[in-house]
């Protein structure tokens, strides 16, 4: 329960704005499969998977997964381009010390997929032992899907095996060029760099839950800040005071969710929310609305931090 007749709400959000040699490869095999051109994909993944969401904000990148029996979970990755592409489970969301599903469809129709693996920012290695079996391969107007399945655990020490709870992914593909072979390593050349990349958090033991139905009387307040021009410097903390209305009886909150709007995912990294004391609404109050990246006006103000948080939000 709350009164929040009596108290004032501080929010303050975080806004950013927004290949190591490798050896030879002795021994190359890649899983192919071949496909007949068609004019559309031969199926609706949809309704073949449990879960599926995009993984990019412009979504291009679309993933698709299933947990299967004995500890196999199949994935399903289509993706706005014409070039290879790649999905990436890695330890922190960032690419060194990665493993990583690369693949791409030829122009003859020919799927291919390859285990591969990272040490660093470079061309992912060449793993020894295949772990990944391509189902399908597809490429049609302008889009490229693949569908393989792959063990959740793994004793090989270039895989990574699938978190309980979050799984941070990567992501990664070239709108246009494929491999210019089928075997290459980093200093080969042979396949051209990113054009796009990313990262995403995902429970994939769960999926996506699904949106929660509210009875038909609960309101809503939105509290936004309207209108904010994000600066060019890397870090940015920006608060704003905002007061509840007056309620004559107790009210329960039974939901918070975030809103960004949408084409500015990339610049919010995390939003709190303080129940402040009424008094710093009447008093001469430092920030109101305003940058606060200052030791004394920080997260909130000095006046609100002993009270509670409410509501915190960051990125996965």
């Amino acid at each position: 329960n709350f009164q929040p007749s009596t108290s004032s709400y501080s929010t303050n959000r975080k806004i950013s704005p927004t290949m190591h040699t490798m050896s030879l490869i002795p021994f190359c095999l890649s899983f192919i499969l071949i496909s007949l051109r068609v004019s559309s994909f031969s199926t609706d993944w949809s309704d073949e998977f449990d879960y599926n969401t995009y993984i990019d904000e412009n979504q291009l990148f679309k993933l698709y997964w299933t947990n299967l029996p004995n500890d196999i979970i199949e994935f399903g990755i289509e993706v706005s381009a014409t070039g290879w592409i790649a999905l990436g489970i890695s330890p922190r969301g960032q690419m060194p010390n990665s493993d990583i599903a690369l693949g791409w469809v030829d122009d003859d129709g020919n799927a291919y997929l390859q285990d591969r693996y990272t040490t660093g920012r470079t061309t992912p290695l060449y793993d020894s032992n295949q772990n990944l079996t391509l189902i399908s391969g597809e490429e049609v107007d302008g889009m490229t899907r693949l569908r393989w399945t792959r063990p959740k655990y793994s004793c090989d020490g270039d895989d990574m095996s699938l978190s309980k709870g979050t799984t941070r992914l990567i992501w990664a593909f070239h709108s246009t060029q494929d491999p210019e072979e089928e075997c290459f390593d980093g200093g080969s050349g042979s396949i051209t760099y990113h054009t796009n990349k990313g990262t995403q958090s995902i429970n994939l033991d769960s999926g996506v839950p699904e949106e929660i139905e509210l009875e038909d009387d609960v309101e809503t307040l939105d509290f936004v800040m309207d209108n904010v021009a994000v600066p060019a410097t890397d870090t940015t903390y920006y608060c704003k005071l905002f007061k509840v209305p007056h309620f004559n009886d107790t009210q329960h909150m039974v939901k918070f969710s975030t809103i960004v709007e949408e084409g500015n995912e990339a610049v919010v990294h995390h939003i709190v929310v303080y129940d402040c004391p009424e008094y710093i609404a009447t008093e001469d109050h430092e920030v109101l609305e305003g940058d606060c990246d200052a030791e004394h006006t920080n997260m909130p103000s000095r006046q609100c931090r002993g009270e509670r948080i409410i509501f915190v939000w960051a990125v996965g």
